[in-house]
């Protein structure tokens, strides 16, 4: 009878001290956002102005350009002329045609992923034979 009482009170101390798995259970949550954003690649390749087009007055290039956005019913196109090479200069490739002086201009049609604008290139009185950037710097703006 002691070895039953011993063997009971054994089983019983084994049961207490067993291991216990415990689970725990937690819910994780994550957001992000995602910003709008908009990047404009072209050529940058110079332009080259001969003794040709300085006597003819005016030289006509095209530019290739990839639009890059997340946004596209956000972007404005803006066109800054950079002073000194040019009198105006005479865009095409958008809705309409334009032409532009010395100051800034904002485009806010919609535009392509791939677009190319040509321009004609009004040289000033002073403009010499050789390679400059492109009187015009085109870049994409989110309004």
């Amino acid at each position: 009878m002691r070895s039953g009482w011993l063997l009971l009170a054994l089983v019983a101390a084994l049961h207490l001290g067993t291991a216990r798995a415990e689970t725990a259970f937690a819910n994780l949550q994550v957001s992000a956002q995602v910003l709008p954003h908009a990047r404009l690649q072209a050529d940058a390749s110079p332009v080259s102005i001969t003794a040709a087009d300085v006597q003819r007055g005016y030289l006509d290039v095209s530019r290739h350009y990839q639009l890059m956005t997340n946004a596209p019913d956000r972007v404005v196109l803006q066109l800054n002329p950079r002073v000194g090479l040019t009198d105006s200069i005479d865009i095409q490739g958008l809705q309409a045609p334009v032409r532009m002086g010395d100051t800034s201009l904002e485009i806010t049609q919609p535009l392509a992923r791939e677009f190319t604008l040509n321009y004609r290139l009004w040289l000033s009185a002073g403009a010499l034979p050789g390679d400059y950037a492109l009187p015009v710097q085109v870049a994409a703006l989110l309004r």
